[in-house]
This record gives structure tokens, C-alpha cells and sequence, in this order.
């Protein structure tokens, strides 16, 4: 994708003000409670909690997202001059349920969390959604004064956390934390164990392997009563820390949990920058949303497959490229306006995807031939058949194939890597 050279100017002046983050910011990260209630086609935010947590495990120099990646966006300004301090897209489970048929006729609310350094002034923070036409549209802002007392001082759940993969200081590492759900006192030793088995599956990956370096991996082992998660469609409950469950909108092997402040309060023994559960099942299935969370079975035999898959999917914001497999979501993209994941296309704006990349006698759209490895752009993905294009016939992103993610996917979790770890 290329950027203009004075936006890449303005992008880097942004960050290299970040320098004085010591001036800025006091030690621990604020986290932001608040309730996301949704229909088809209306929102509402409403604030829950404040919260100045222990660890503050992101950069200290790029605090300025720079990828413009998400369904929705949160920038901390200056309460008095405007000026952006921090800046984050995300996704949310509530965006997917906008797009489901029930989201039609009901609405729904769902616990979210925005995490970010916590300032030494006041402060306006802004949430922000992606419209139809692929723009920024303000949804809430919420004013923080940091000597607020309604600003919870006390963690509150406290658990040993272990690094299992230990690359140095957070600010110039990407900090996972693997949270355990399913898994009873009798079971955390395979917990860990698990933990340390897909750390090591996933770092043995390219490009993970590459930054093997620059990744810190943290492990909070959190208590379930019972072994295992709720599959409602066969009749099955367990009673699990964070009460994960299959069939999530009605899909089969959708694995989610929407106990967010459960997920958040275990999350904070730890310095981290991506959340990933691990549930303790044999049952295929997984999720991944981009700056919100991973989720993962520990024990099908395909389960190293979904934990890398699903990361792509959480620390990158890489799309889904099939379109033969049963989803929940309905017209998830609009095919008249460019996706904002860098692994598809529409073609409506593909000069700021991969074409640049792409030999100039290569035919876009592009027919699938003997040669597996020619970049294009394929027809089929996002959930759909034709309207949607990627950039090889396969890759770790459209089937189960291990430790093959393609040059576009490539690139984009390269760039998030370099991001995290300066």
C-alpha cells in the first residue's frame, strides 16, 4: 500500500512527539468500562467504569495508530488544546452482531473495554465507528480527569502471572497474555503446559519466528469450577471462569465469551497488547477480533492452526478468505466501498492494497492457475463467493494450512510487529 510521502511525514512528526511520554503519562495504563448496546443499523455507548490498572504494556514511543485499521477507533486528546496523545482502532463482538439476521428485530448489549496509558491531565476520550461509506463518525466522548475518585485504584483480581516467553521490557516487546478458561486447580499444570505448547507453535510460524525477540508471552492460569465450555446446541454447560461458549450467533464452531470485565480484571496481572483465552476442549473451533480478544480450543488436533489463525485475525485485523463455510454475519461488506482489512479487496480503491505488488502483466482479477503462488487477485472471500477478492488461490487465511500466510498477510502482521516492538 502506498502512503503520501507527507502523510508518512505527519505520521512520524506524531510519533516522535510520543517521546515524552513521562511528560504525559503516570505509570499503569486507564481502562475504560462501558456498555455497547446495538441493532442493525443503531448504537448507543454508555460509560460503566474507570479503572488505573498496574501494567502498562504498549509503546511509549508509537502511541499514534498509524494503520487506521478496525470497525471502530478511540483517540485520547488533550482536554484543552485537541491534540491527539494516544490513538487505537478496534473491533468489537457487537459489530458482528449488527450484521446478523437477528440484529434486525432485537436489540442487544455487550461489556467493552479501551485500554490506554494513563494520563497525568485531563483528558477527553473519543470513540468513534465506521459508517457505511468507510468514514470516521463520532459515537461517544467521555471526559477523564485523572484525580477523578470514581477512578478504581484496586485490581481487582489478583493471580501470579508467568512469563513463558520472555523477550525484555514491555514498552519494546509485543506483550501476549494467554488466559485459561475450563481448566480446573487439578488442570492449571496442563494449562500451562498448553500455554507454553501453542507460544511455541506460534513463534515457529513466519514471521513470528523472525521476532521471536521482540514477543513476551505471559500466562495467568485463572480457576474454573468445572473442565471444558458450554456447547449449547448439544445440551452441554459447564460452569467456566470466563462462561465461554460454542454456537456464539448461532455457527457451530464460533467459540466466544462475552464476559469482558472477566476477561479484563484477569488480563491486568500482566502487561499486555492482545488478550488470547485458551479453553480447555478437544471440540474445533475459535475467534479472533481485531484489539479485542482471541479465543482458541486447546486439544483438536487443528488447534495450532486456529491459535495462529485467530491471532492474525486479533493482532492484525486480517479478513477471513473463504466464502464456502457457514457464518452468522449477513452482507458483511459492501461491495461499492473498500474493505479496511489489508488481505481483501473490492477492487473500488485496490491502489492502496497490494496492486503496487503485483508483476504488471498479471491479469486482476485474476484466474486460478498451476501456478499457486502468482499474487493477484482471486475471486471469493469475506464471506462471499464473488465481489471479494485475495491475493493467492490459498493461505493460513482461507484454509487450514499451516505456517502459510501469504506475502499480503505477511506484510501487514511484519508491520504490526515493527509497530509494537519500538
Amino acid at each position: 500500500m502506498r502512503i503520501p510521502i507527507i502523510l508518512i511525514f505527519a505520521l512520524i512528526t506524531l510519533n516522535i512527539s510520543a517521546q515524552d511520554f513521562d511528560q504525559l503519562f503516570d505509570k499503569g495504563s486507564l481502562r475504560i468500562d462501558y456498555i455497547h448496546t446495538a441493532t442493525h443499523d443503531k448504537e448507543v455507548i454508555s460509560l460503566d467504569e474507570f479503572y488505573h490498572e498496574p501494567f502498562w504494556g504498549g509503546s511509549t514511543v508509537n502511541l499514534i495508530d498509524t494503520f487506521n485499521y478496525g470497525y471502530y477507533k478511540f483517540e485520547m486528546t488533550d482536554s484543552i488544546s485537541g491534540k491527539i496523545l494516544y490513538s487505537r482502532g478496534y473491533s468489537t463482538l457487537s459489530a458482528e452482531w449488527s450484521s446478523t439476521p437477528e440484529a434486525k428485530d432485537n436489540w442487544r448489549s455487550f461489556s467493552e473495554s479501551i485500554i490506554m496509558p494513563f494520563p497525568l491531565k485531563t483528558v477527553n476520550v473519543n470513540i468513534y465507528k465506521r459508517n457505511k461509506q468507510q468514514q470516521w463518525e463520532a459515537l461517544s466522548s467521555i471526559l477523564v480527569n485523572p484525580n477523578n475518585y470514581m477512578i478504581n485504584p484496586i485490581q481487582k483480581t489478583k493471580i501470579k502471572a508467568f512469563k513463558i516467553h520472555n523477550s525484555g521490557a514491555p514498552a519494546k516487546n509485543l506483550d501476549l497474555v494467554i488466559l485459561a478458561e475450563g481448566y480446573t486447580e487439578g488442570e492449571l499444570q496442563k494449562f500451562m503446559k498448553d500455554a507454553q505448547r501453542f507460544t511455541d507453535t506460534l513463534l515457529s510460524w513466519a514471521p513470528f519466528d523472525k521476532y521471536s525477540n521482540k514477543i513476551n508471552v505471559w500466562a495467568v492460569p485463572t480457576v474454573s469450577e468445572e473442565s471444558g465450555t458450554d456447547i449449547p446446541g448439544t445440551g452441554v454447560y459447564k460452569n467456566t471462569y470466563f462462561d465461554s461458549h460454542f454456537y456464539t450467533f448461532g455457527t457451530e464452531r464460533y467459540i466466544n465469551t462475552t464476559k469482558n470485565v472477566r476477561i479484563r480484571d484477569a488480563a491486568s496481572n500482566a502487561p499486555y497488547d492482545q488478550i488470547y483465552i485458551l479453553v480447555n476442549t478437544d471440540k474445533y473451533g475459535g475467534a479472533g477480533i481485531y484489539n479485542y480478544y482471541s479465543i482458541c480450543t486447546a486439544d483438536n488436533p487443528y488447534s495450532g492452526f486456529v491459535f495462529c489463525h485467530e491471532f492474525g485475525h486479533a493482532f492484525a485485523g486480517l479478513a477471513d478468505e473463504y466464502y464456502s463455510s457457514d457464518v452468522s454475519v449477513e452482507n458483511y461488506y459492501d461491495l461499492s466501498k473498500e474493505p479496511w482489512e489489508a488481505n481483501i479487496t473490492t477492487l473500488v480503491n485496490f491502489e492502496n492494497k497490494w496492486k503496487s505488488d503485483i508483476d504488471a502483466a498479471t491479469n486482476i482479477p485474476t484466474q486460478i492457475t498451476n501456478d499457486k503462488k502468482k499474487l493477484g487477485a482471486y475471486q471469493g472471500g469475506g464471506y462471499v463467493e464473488k465481489g471479494v477478492y485475495r491475493p493467492l488461490p490459498d493461505c493460513s487465511m482461507k484454509s487450514i494450512r499451516s505456517n502459510d500466510f501469504c506475502p499480503v498477510c505477511t506484510k501487514a502482521l511484519v508491520e504490526l510487529l515493527e509497530f509494537y516492538s519500538k
